[in-house]
């Protein structure tokens, strides 16, 4: 076995349907790519489902196989078709293998399950909420499902319902036979697209496997969270066991043979999704079915490669409390988020877990690898932890004092996650949501997402990585860290900055009521250099160094907050001072970087401090506005007139920019976490 690195640019072919754009955005997601020597792995597949006798027996029978020439009955030559019917041929041979394994040979009843549909001329329509309206894509073939797991496609508006696309289908076969045949990283471009398009539609996909096929040659691609591989070219005709084992698994009944996970299912009435169970072994080994809250994921994957992390919101099957089921890949050599929830059980201010399962599976499993693992492939690790469910992210306050008050409470409990060891390295908008309603003050905001949290003690060595954590919120030595040869290690520091970010921004796009503004500089060059580690770290030191908040900002909060925003800022300014010094004179790097960390408690003091003072500040002025406030003022009129003050139009809410369905805000920052 043998890797290929994936830096290689995607090169247009006359042949190829697929925008150019598409098939690169696909292939920067792939990274390394596992190329077989030879067809081992394609061969080794799905014997469980069709035994060689199985399928000698279906050879000798079938229309579509000579056995005294030993070849399919397709064309030897498709440039002298009479008709240019190239796709035909193809379809009654897969079409012959799928009816007879699991219509006439094995199972009867679930013929109407599998069909396989010639979609060469059929635009399938990508995810609206990842990709811009006008993608689609053609499969030459696709194996049509119906089950638990799949439901007819979404209705587009002004159109008739579509009988297939993405969400109900079991795989997708490529057919390339005119002109010469694309090379193999144009094929593998082309079925990539469909395998995203499968993990979006199908949020309980664990593996996606394809087939691509040049007149007598096939080739095997096999996705999954650690990327993908793919085989040598494989002879239909000089091995059809093969060829005919490969469309059996791909159309098989059994959602598990397909990639799907079958913990996770659903009720299907016309056609759709209409409710849906998860179940999941717990610490204690018992299994409990836990009721899906929404039938589409709270949070879901929108790459083949990485963490994949999808989200579902559940009812515990006894107490009908709201809990959330997080399943995700880890890369083999990252200590499981499981173990950090342990550690945070107990801080009212953390995610607190229900239970877990550690161990769902191995992508090198998927794989088929034993010891043989091949250079550049990583194994990741599936994990499902089950955690309390909370309010929704901080950006939907409702008033300057309670943000104050939600941020200072997250600081505050990143400071005792810190007393127990763990560094959580992924401070961002969206993993800081509000607690329940009642929340006593100092437990206001809740801390999530540990799966990029870090073993931590004053001594710690672990460099800096900026492939981890929201380039948004992520600290300038962090972003640096992308340009040096010896990084620094990640500490309290790094993440306190993180939250200086967060006040940031939200004071720059949102106005003191939780209304959505505007993404002003110098947040949206953040933004549109959120895959540039080097400028952005650069134009952050900038912002750090503003000793001034614009009129148009400070005029829409208190005075307070933007002495909160100063105060904060000039403290992270002189620490990201000591850290360049540090860096680029290299003198006694360990022992200044230590004295910082043994400093911790001294830097969270400081910096509460400032929240403390403020939301003091704030509660005496709306003690005082009270007070003056005239006695038949009612609620709805002070409204009314807070919103013609501020001059907006009536179409405005703090629910804007609108936030896409699967939990995805752009506004956020590039997650690069591995």
């Amino acid at each position: 076995m043998r890797t290929r690195s994936r830096t290689k640019k995607v090169k247009a072919q006359s042949l190829d349907r697929t925008p150019d754009e598409r098939k690169t955005f696909v292939a920067t997601q792939l990274q390394e790519v596992v190329e077989l020597e030879d067809t081992s792995f394609a061969r080794a597949l799905y014997h469980d489902l069709a035994s060689d006798p199985a399928i000698d027996s279906f050879l000798k029978k079938s229309r579509f196989y000579s056995l005294t020439e030993r070849r399919w009955k397709i064309p030897r030559n498709y440039a002298k078709l009479f008709d240019n019917d190239s796709f035909s041929p193809v379809l009654n041979v897969i079409s012959s293998i799928v009816k007879w394994f699991w219509a006439d040979a094995i199972a009867p009843t679930a013929q109407a399950n599998r069909e396989v549909i010639d979609t060469h001329l059929t635009d399938f329509l990508h995810s609206k909420y990842y990709d811009p309206p006008s993608h689609s894509s053609r499969p030459s073939f696709v194996i049509k499902a119906e089950g638990p797991s799949f439901q007819l496609p979404s209705r587009a508006p002004g159109k008739d319902q579509a009988k297939v696309g993405f969400s109900n289908v079991a795989g997708c076969i490529e057919l390339q036979v005119e002109g010469d045949a694309l090379p193999v990283h144009e094929q593998l471009a082309r079925v990539a697209i469909y395998a995203r398009q499968l993990f979006i539609h199908q949020p309980n996909r664990r593996f996606v496997r394809a087939l691509f096929l040049t007149g007598h040659h096939l080739r095997l691609f096999h996705f999954d969270s650690s990327g993908a591989q793919y085989t040598a070219p494989l002879d239909i005709h000089q091995d059809p066991h093969t060829f005919v084992r490969l469309i059996v698994g791909m159309s098989s009944p059994n959602e598990a043979d397909l990639g799907l996970d079958t913990s996770i299912q659903w009720v299907i009435e016309n056609g759709r999704k209409i409710s849906g169970t998860v179940t999941s072994r717990g610490e204690d080994n018992v299994e409990l079915v836990y009721p899906l809250l929404d039938v589409e994921p709270f949070f879901s994957r929108s790459d083949i490669r990485g963490r994949c992390t999808t989200c579902w919101r559940v009812s515990h099957p006894t107490t009908g409390e709201g809990l959330l089921v997080k399943d995700s890949w880890r890369l083999e050599d990252r200590t499981s988020e499981h173990v950090f929830l342990q550690m945070a059980r107990g801080i009212p201010g953390v995610v607190q877990m229900v239970t877990f399962e550690a161990d769902r599976g191995r992508t090198m499993d998927l794989r088929s690898f034993d010891s043989d693992i091949p250079a550049g492939f990583q194994n990741r690790i599936e994990t499902r932890v089950i955690v309390k469910l909370y309010g929704p992210s901080i950006n939907k306050f409702s008033s300057a004092r309670e943000l104050l008050c939600l941020l200072r409470d997250a600081i505050e409990s990143h400071r005792q996650l810190l007393k127990k060891g763990a560094l959580h390295r992924d401070i961002s908008i969206h993993n800081i949501l509000k607690a329940r309603p009642g929340a006593e003050p100092g437990h206001r905001s809740i801390l999530i997402d540990l799966d990029c949290a870090l073993r931590y003690k004053t001594d710690s060595t672990e460099p800096t990585d900026w492939r981890i954590g929201a380039s948004l919120f992520q600290s300038v030595m962090v972003l640096r860290s992308y340009e040096m040869d010896e990084p620094l290690a990640n500490d309290h520091l790094d993440d306190l900055e993180s939250f200086l970010y967060i006040l940031s921004y939200i004071i720059y796009v949102y106005d003191s009521r939780g209304i959505f503004q505007s993404v002003p500089s110098p947040f949206d060059t953040w933004i549109q250099h959120g895959d540039n580690p080097s400028i952005l770290s650069r134009v952050k030191e900038g912002h750090l160094v503003r000793s001034s908040t614009p009129v148009g900002i400070t005029s829409r909060w208190p005075a307070p907050c933007i002495e909160v925003l100063h105060g904060f800022r000039r403290f992270i300014l002189d620490i990201v001072h000591k850290k360049v010094i540090v860096e680029e004179e290299r003198a006694d790097r360990q022992g200044v970087l230590k004295s910082l960390r043994l400093a911790a408690e001294e830097h969270y003091a400081y910096v509460l401090n400032l929240f403390d003072k403020a939301i003091t500040a704030l509660e005496k002025g709306e003690a005082l506005d009270a007070s003056t406030q005239p006695p038949t003022s009612t609620p709805e009129q002070d409204s009314i007139v807070a919103r013609g003050s501020l001059k907006r139009s009536s179409d405005d809410s703090r629910d804007a920019p609108p936030t896409a369905k699967r939990f995805h805000c752009p506004a956020s920052g590039t997650s690069r976490a591995a």
